[in-house]
């Protein structure tokens, strides 16, 4: 076959992916901390980045887990598709990487610029896919920190190859698709998103483990922290939805993501006050 950006495309379509992109690997927009993709294949020329639906019905459910099933479904097939279309790359002379939709992820404990130790061990995909997707024109990066693309709003998994194979890029796109409508920092829990800045660890806090408090840091905060602990003992089994978390990846919190009214798709059918 043709080893072309049209020919790519098509071929990931029909494998059930719902959008394509393409982008230089030397002209990537970087997150922090920095992780240019040339560090994972120093021969990189291109970054193929795709993204997969999730079930709006799944995002409405009145329970999270529903969601988390979701999400590892849209997980599996980008990662299937990304060893499929990798593989296929590899025969034809290209070294090539899948990069997964999911874990493993890189742990920092300290600020690689600084070296002071973060107030909550922060983790990193090899690669910032959702940098990546902007990068290669197919949405922007709304006020609730998630890619917003024109089809689906932040509804979306990612999932991404990199390879030696020189693929015609994409172009980036302004989309203005971001209204700062606010409702993403009203539906926050815990006003982790302010006039366009993100507080990861009150985020991280919550969506990881449903804490309303994050860990302390100082003495002062322990009694509030405590008393939080022993009010989410008396109503959950914290063990037990531990153990649950790291057999399927459970999340705790997507509220930012069910506010956002961003998305072609979902137009006929969003409930009225989204």
């Amino acid at each position: 076959m043709a080893l072309d950006s049209a020919s790519i495309k098509k071929l990931i379509l029909e494998n059930g992916i719902d959008l394509v992109g393409i982008a230089s690997a030397r002209d990537l927009i970087l997150s922090y901390p920095a992780r240019p993709v040339t560090r994972l294949m120093t021969s990189a020329k291109s970054v193929i980045v795709m993204a997969v639906a999730h079930s709006l019905g799944a995002v409405y459910a009145p329970g999270i887990h529903l969601w988390t099933r979701n999400k590892m479904q849209t997980s599996r097939l980008l990662d299937q598709t990304a060893e499929k279309i990798g593989r296929m790359l590899e025969k034809e002379g290209f070294l090539s990487i899948p990069i997964s939709a999911d874990k493993p992820v890189e742990i920092f404990k300290r600020d690689p610029k600084t070296g002071r130790k973060f107030s909550q061990t922060r983790v990193c995909g090899h690669l910032s896919l959702k940098h990546a997707a902007v990068s290669a024109g197919m949405g922007e990066i709304g006020c609730n920190n998630l890619l917003l693309t024109e089809e689906f709003g932040p509804h979306q998994r990612l999932g991404a190859i990199v390879t030696e194979a020189e693929l015609a890029p994409d172009t980036r796109r302004e989309l203005k698709l971001c209204k700062e409508c606010k409702k993403c920092e009203n539906a926050c829990p815990v006003n982790a998103l302010k006039n366009r800045t993100y507080d990861v660890d009150a985020c991280f806090h919550y969506w990881s483990l449903g804490f309303e408090r994050r860990k302390p840091k100082n003495l002062r905060e322990y009694p509030g922290y405590f008393k939080m602990l022993l009010e989410h003992i008396k109503r959950r089994d914290i063990f037990i939805e531990m153990s649950q978390t790291f057999m399927t990846d459970v999340d705790y919190c997507i509220e930012c993501m069910k506010a956002c009214p961003v998305g072609e798709r979902w137009k006929k059918f969003r409930k009225p006050n989204n």
